[in-house]
């Protein structure tokens, strides 16, 4: 729902603003309108701007343009619009059209007769109008999620107030960074930095696909909301891979999953939709062979979700994980991540052994620690089927007990 610089020859008044430039780049968020006045960019700014060159105070060779494209994809600025007329820049050198093009930078180009008073107003109008309603939104969808009990009669009157629709076929998707790759000293810096940055690269996909949701940030997640039509699941994974694929272009240096809610109707099912997307992501963060998962793979972990008496899923867990059972710390929840690993290739020691990154022996010699922890051998099939099963179970009741403890603890949100 955010304004982007293929949005700004669309406002009234700007029509005379024309594309010249990097139009694969075109969904880039646009911040606030900046008017360049210096030889360099780079101090002033701290991404999402939209930088306009006039070259009234400051003039401006072919050089000094190629320089502004560099710093303003180094800067992530949302994109450059360069004022041209007989006075001063007089037309956007090839070289710079170019270079933008090479970025996915966007360039637009104002005649010098636009008045600038005019177009930053317009541009900063649409902004804050923009953000206005964004943060309705957001709050409308947020407290949807979080089971606030409306009718669906007034969560539709709620809906058409708001300009979004309700009533078209959608599921829900949760991602979360699992993992960041490189070493940091300040880790939860870093989470937030990428998250920020996570949200808006999602927003532009989305925005790109024509779709209007706006990104969600509920508690360790980011949620969007993804029309879906009548046809099979493999068509909405094959759509959501590409999106996947594209973010961890963007973040390499990032391990994403993703979890997909089963398709619903009426945002009244928008909670119900939230919680399915986040149990399926718990599974793809937890077996990241597979980094989409949806709700209909869980199959029987589903099961163990409705049943509603958790001491009976619990006392399972003890009865089968011994003294694993609950435990986190590192030699633990390492033996955990090992059977899974195991059981994820059916027993196989060399393709576990791989999976794992170490050698088979090594392998080999963690089964037997884990043996004499569990006081049981992994050879019998039905204490193996069990044990598989308790793992499930245990992860299940971690799920649902992070929510109740987050669910009881008065949160900040910041839209």
């Amino acid at each position: 729902m955010s304004i982007c610089c293929a949005d700004i020859p669309r406002l009234p008044g700007l029509e005379s603003i024309i594309f010249r430039a990097g139009l694969t780049g075109g969904q880039r968020i646009v911040r606030w309108p900046y008017v360049a006045e210096n030889d360099s960019i780079q101090p002033w700014v701290s991404g999402g701007e939209l930088v306009f060159v006039t070259g009234i105070n400051h003039r401006r060779t072919e050089r000094n343009l190629c320089q502004m494209v560099k710093e303003a994809v180094n800067s992530n600025v949302a994109g450059l619009v360069i004022l041209t007329g007989p006075e001063f820049i007089q037309q956007i050198p090839n070289s710079v059209l170019e270079l933008a093009n090479q970025h996915q930078l966007p360039i637009l180009e104002q005649p010098y007769s636009l008045k600038m008073v005019l177009v930053t107003e317009v541009i900063s109008n649409a902004i804050v109008q923009d953000n206005l309603l964004g943060k309705s939104v957001r709050l409308f969808l947020t407290k949807l999620i979080n089971g606030f009990d409306q009718a669906p009669e007034l969560i539709h009157l709620r809906a058409g107030d708001l300009g979004i629709s309700d009533n078209c076929p959608f599921a829900t998707l949760a991602l979360r960074i699992s993992h960041i790759n490189p070493k940091t000293d300040d880790p939860n810096y870093q989470l937030l930095h990428f998250n920020h940055e996570l949200e808006q690269h999602l927003g532009s996909i989305l925005k790109r696909r024509q779709i209007d949701w706006p990104v969600l940030n509920y508690e360790k997640d980011l949620l969007a909301i993804w029309p879906v039509t009548e046809n099979d699941t493999s068509e909405l994974y094959d759509e959501l891979e590409q999106v996947l694929s594209l973010l961890q272009k963007r973040f390499p240096q990032l391990v994403l999953c993703i979890g997909v809610s089963e398709r619903k109707t009426g945002l009244d099912k928008l909670a119900e939709a939230t919680e399915q997307a986040r149990q399926a992501l718990q599974f793809a963060i937890k077996h990241q062979h597979q980094r989409i998962f949806f709700y209909e793979q869980l199959g029987i972990a589903r099961l163990y979700a409705a049943i509603p008496n958790r001491g009976l899923l619990a006392d399972f867990c003890k009865q089968h994980l011994g003294e694993l059972c609950f435990a986190r710390d590192d030699a633990t929840l390492e033996m955990k991540s090992t059977l899974n690993h195991y059981f994820n290739h059916f027993g196989h020691l060399q393709q576990t052994a791989d999976a794992m990154s170490v050698h088979r022996n090594t392998l080999n010699y963690r089964l037997n620690k884990i043996e004499q922890r569990l006081g049981y051998s992994l050879q019998d099939p039905f204490l193996r089927l069990n044990l598989q099963n308790a793992l499930l179970i245990e992860q299940i009741l971690f799920h649902h007990h992070n929510i109740e403890e987050q669910a009881s603890t008065p949160a900040l949100h910041h839209d």
